[in-house]
């Protein structure tokens, strides 16, 4: 595999793990808050709470790392493509310069 694409590859897998993590960690505070809030799950979960509040801020942290991993994704295919493309041969141009005394 090309260099670059094992950068781009390895960010990708790092923001999927990350993401992972911050759903499991904001399912679960759903489930938590469920026992309080029932129905919290078939609701709009964003809006529950002040803006400082842990559901709200486990969803933003979510959202951020879904963020992360859409744009891992786009500059992973942005790599392939590049690489993909045919080189096109330099043109070279040669200018001779002759001095007459």
């Amino acid at each position: 595999m090309h260099p670059d694409l094992k950068k781009r590859r390895s960010f990708l897998i790092l923001a999927r793990t990350r993401y992972e993590v911050a759903d499991a960690e904001w399912r679960a505070a759903l489930r938590e808050a469920s026992v309080l809030v029932p129905g919290v799950r078939r609701r709009n979960c964003w809006c529950i709470g002040n803006p400082g509040s842990q559901i709200r801020r486990l969803y933003e942290a979510r959202d951020r790392t879904l963020q992360q991993l859409t744009v891992a994704k786009v500059k992973l295919e942005t790599a392939r493509k590049r690489l993909e493309r045919p080189k096109r041969p330099a043109k070279a141009e040669l200018r001779f310069i002759a001095f007459h005394t």
